[in-house]
């Protein structure tokens, strides 16, 4: 491994921030961090620590077309190997006890709710792309560079909205915006097979996150191995993706769904 190889990661002070960071640190020694809000001191500690980690955290918001040239022309005074970008950036509607954030029927979705998913999730992403793209191109034409987008198994099937309760629905806008993110991979990876660049997507289920045990059981019930996925269990699929051990794959779609999509 590099001693300056580095990796960006979109989304990074999200829930599963600290997975993709564990996963990114089997092959990445320095890690830009890129989020609206505020990366978790004691996470940064935590890998500082115990992987020697080198975490940088940069406040971008990855929909704006300037802040995001601005994040990577700050890349011109450094000395480091940028052959990685995570794209895991995204609007994702909670669940809690008293329902869904954001539900709404398809005949009542909100136009700007609408437009502010799609424009952080997908628009965000591709611009993430196209910045990391020009980039890496012009730095590193020789090194292989990895793109991995963070999608759902909602990215290739519909919500089912019977395990969210009576009258709560799946917002329309998560499943275009996921379905778009599959979309861009499979362009990207095409468009830039001849550029030394992988591009692929890895989409996981529901993940456990003390949800109520009413909601985890009805979701367990469409999963065939009858649960939601760990987030722990994102961590090698990371790894694996973000390495040379996956050298030959390029525009799939991994489904960490416990069967989901199958049955």
């Amino acid at each position: 491994m590099l001693e300056n190889k580095a990796a960006i990661l979109t989304g990074g002070s999200g829930f599963l921030g600290k997975y993709f960071l564990n996963g990114l640190s089997k092959n990445h020694k320095k890690i830009f961090v890129l989020d609206t809000t505020e990366l978790n001191k004691e996470v940064i500690k935590e890998f500082s620590e115990n992987k020697h980690l080198d975490i940088e955290f940069y406040s971008v918001n990855i929909s704006d077309e300037q802040e995001v040239k601005h994040f990577f022309s700050s890349f011109n005074d450094q000395d480091v190997l940028v052959t990685t970008l995570l794209n895991a950036a995204a609007n994702n509607p909670s669940v809690t006890s008293d329902g869904m954030i954001g539900s709404s029927k398809f005949e009542n979705f909100d136009v700007e709710e609408f437009n502010l998913s799609v424009t952080n999730s997908l628009l965000g992403t591709a611009l993430m792309c196209r910045e990391f793209v020009k980039y890496t191109d012009n730095k590193f034409p020789d090194q292989e560079k990895l793109i991995l987008n963070i999608g759902s198994d909602l990215s290739v099937i519909a919500p089912d909205n019977r395990i969210y309760g009576e009258e709560i629905f799946k917002p329309i806008e998560y499943s275009v915006s996921k379905h778009g993110i599959l979309g861009l991979t499979k362009y990207l990876a095409v468009y830039l097979a001849d550029k030394n660049y992988r591009v692929n997507t890895l989409s996981p289920t529901g993940v456990f996150n003390n949800q109520s045990k009413e909601f985890v059981e009805a979701f367990s019930k469409t999963v065939p191995l009858g649960r939601m996925v760990e987030a722990e269990e994102l961590i090698t699929h990371v790894s694996y993706l973000t390495s040379s051990d996956s050298k030959f794959l390029t525009g799939q779609n991994i489904l960490v769904d416990g069967g989901r999509s199958v049955w």
